[in-house]
């Protein structure tokens, strides 16, 4: 079975997430205690590989404990599962009128009540109690009028009287507990008139009765297949293994403090991964407690001896099998374990393709051991389970550096293939910028968790990593051309791009098609930004303003690009006789301004005689601005006017502007060697 979609309700922070659709493989995003881990224990308690079961006094939401704690029996994780194929043929040979069911939900209630929904619903005629107790009546007014054969009446008499008392015990007992029928109630009524058909003309008088309650006993019948595909659906949909950082395993174990812990019950996440790992190596619990009792002074013992070499054996099979799992599984390195007992004490020692050495597992990184941990329940609790098994992992890429936590999706998507797949992060290295849709952000307001799926959350700290994934994916796409042109905003990207297409469609010099344009943030971005490309072998050109920023920027670019006066161009370069310092100076001020006039309607364009004396018409609309006291000037605004004028009328971009837009292209395509 694939979980389609959960539920979680009633459940410490959580009122109701509604439903929440799932991919193989999934993200769960949110600041901490946004309410992730509560999320996943709810979840993993629907059908879970150790065991844990919802606790109603400790998990049922604070708030509502006094006042509605007790009223009902409440609902808490559901899971919606697809049926393959395979799954729909063993449910309908279970359960005939489901063998078309495509779906099941599961609900499980804080009484650990399992409550089972199908989708199509068995279509089967209920038989209601009403209509169970009207046949009886029905069947004592019919064998009441019934006449016999001439030569029948004294003995009819007689099993009359037995037929009627027997259906009148039914009514009677019908009449007061107003339940819908059971088949023993059908069999009893059946029994009343089958234990009087002893003889030809009985039967003949009687079996016509019978038809209405076989009917009803066949349709109980199917009813009653209904709680085995309940069963079907409990034993057979995916058991959920959760997974934290608590459960990291440390190999100093003292064995007498693990089997008190075992025996008051203390079900940690610390003992769980340790009983998981005697498990694996194949020592019983039972047997540990007569580990530590050899001593050096002891005589010479056969049996004593015997122990000891199980217990190396043991633990050198179980090493040898760990470290072929683990290198299947995990192929960042290639890990060797060594396990030993010594006395009291169990200790696992590691080693890898890298250094030799053997190191105690506590020493390994966090990383290293959380996937050790994890892989060591995951292996003993999943057992044969491991193609129906859903893995939750909470925070597991915590110590993990950025790359690497990157690396850790790609392994994740390995596993996702054979195991849906969900983990918690708060990390913009922990989500694929290319595939938010698998993200789920989960916040926290008033008190209660919020769920997030069609719309992200406005909690900036909840939207921060998807908000920095998706940048990573962008600047990722950067090293996609090798050949670049920076540009210092995005303003000025969008009007040569407009320009570029507007060109190239006119069969004039537009940007040579295998050079990306790209907006720097401003020219306090041009270095780090250049050398970053520079260092993935990416060709470079830049544009810049002729302003005190774009000098700056011309001067620290020197210093690390050889020849960078061949790659970068100023603005200033294709103003002809005019003076100017950025790109929007290059349109004809009429064109410009009644782009501004467009985009801000309700000011009045007028220059006094201080701002007609500035050159650049940006810096004097600026002005303008201040004046007036209307608020910022948006730049992008009217260069938003002028590209969709340009798509509008091509016909209608000024001439001037064209021959100083498609000078610049040239020289970028020359510098770049692109096509001029």
């Amino acid at each position: 079975m694939r979980l389609e979609a959960f539920r979680v309700q009633n459940y410490k922070n959580i009122q109701d997430t509604g439903w929440i659709s799932c991919e193989d493989l999934m993200v769960f995003v949110g600041k901490n205690e946004s309410g992730k881990t509560t999320l996943f224990r709810a979840l993993s308690k629907l059908n879970p590989t150790d065991g844990a079961k919802y606790d109603k006094l400790k998990e049922f939401p604070r708030g509502r404990l006094t006042s509605e704690g007790d009223q009902q029996d409440w609902p808490v994780g559901t899971g919606r599962f697809q049926l393959d194929k395979n799954e729909r043929a063993a449910l309908g040979a279970v359960c005939p009128p489901l063998a078309k069911t495509k779906t099941v939900e599961v609900t499980r209630h804080y009484s650990d009540t399992v409550f089972v929904k199908y989708s199509p619903a068995a279509k089967l005629d209920l038989v209601s109690h009403d209509a169970w107790l009207k046949s009886l009546k029905d069947a004592r007014k019919k064998i009441e009028r019934t006449t016999p054969p001439d030569d029948k009446s004294e003995p009819w008499g007689t099993v009359k009287a037995a037929v009627t008392s027997a259906i009148d015990g039914c009514i009677t007992k019908s009449e007061a507990d107003e339940n819908d029928p059971t088949l023993a109630d059908l069999n009893a009524a059946m029994q009343a008139i089958t234990g009087q058909m002893n003889e030809e003309w009985a039967k003949e008088i009687l079996e016509p009765f019978l038809a209405p309650w076989e009917k009803m006993a066949e349709l109980l019948e199917q009813e009653a297949t209904l709680g085995k595909a309940d069963e079907w659906v409990v034993q057979n949909m995916p058991h959920f293994l959760y997974f934290d950082n608590l459960g990291v395993l440390q190999s100093d174990i003292f064995i007498p403090d693990f089997l008190t812990k075992i025996g008051q019950g203390r079900n940690t996440q610390e003992v769980r991964v340790q009983e998981c790992l005697f498990k694996h190596v194949g020592v019983e619990i039972t047997k540990l407690g007569a580990l530590g009792r050899h001593k050096a002074e002891d005589p010479d013992n056969e049996n004593t001896r015997r122990e000891i070499d199980e217990l190396t054996i043991r633990c050198n099979a179980a090493s040898q099998a760990m470290t072929k799992r683990f290198r299947d599984w995990w192929e960042q390195r290639t890990h060797a374990f060594h396990y030993e007992f010594h006395g009291n004490y169990f200790r696992i020692w590691v080693s890898d393709d890298r250094n030799p050495s053997e190191i105690e597992l506590e020493e390994r990184s966090a990383g290293m051991r959380y996937f050790f941990s994890f892989y060591l329940v995951f292996i003993v609790e999943a057992e044969d389970l491991h193609r129906n098994c859903i893995l939750l992992l909470d925070e597991p890429g915590l110590h993990l550096h950025g790359t690497a936590q990157a690396k850790l999706i790609e392994f994740f998507e390995k596993m996702s293939a054979d195991n849906q797949l969900f983990y918690t992060t708060h990390s913009p290295f922990m989500v694929d910028g290319a595939h938010l849709e698998r993200a789920v952000a989960l916040s926290e307001e008033d008190g209660n968790m919020r769920v997030s799926t069609e719309v992200w959350p406005r909690d900036r700290d909840s939207l921060f990593p998807l908000q920095a994934a998706l940048g990573y994916s962008v600047c990722q796409s950067l090293f996609l051309s090798k050949k670049q042109v920076m540009v210092e905003g995005i303003t000025d990207y969008t009007l040569l791009s407009a320009l570029s297409q507007h060109l190239l469609a006119a069969g004039r010099c537009g940007l040579d098609r295998t050079i990306v344009m790209v907006p720097m943030g401003g020219t306090t971005n041009l270095a780090p930004l250049a050398s970053m490309l520079i260092g993935h072998d990416v060709e470079i050109a830049v544009l810049l303003d002729s302003d005190p920023a774009g000098a700056k920027g011309m001067k620290k670019l020197r210093k690390l690009l050889t020849g960078v006066d061949q790659r970068c161009f100023q603005i200033s370069s294709y103003g002809g006789d005019h003076e100017i310092t950025e790109l929007e100076d290059l349109l004809p001020e009429k064109y410009y301004l009644d782009a501004v006039k467009v985009a801000y309607p309700k000011i009045e364009i007028k220059f006094n005689a201080s701002e007609k004396k500035t050159a650049s018409v940006v810096d004097r609309v600026q002005q303008l601005f201040e004046r007036l006291e209307v608020g910022p000037f948006e730049k992008w605004r009217p260069i938003h006017e002028v590209v969709q004028s340009v798509y509008r009328d091509p016909k209608g971009v000024p001439s001037e502007l064209l021959e100083a837009a498609e000078s610049i292209f040239k020289d970028i395509n020359a510098a770049l060697g692109g096509e001029v």
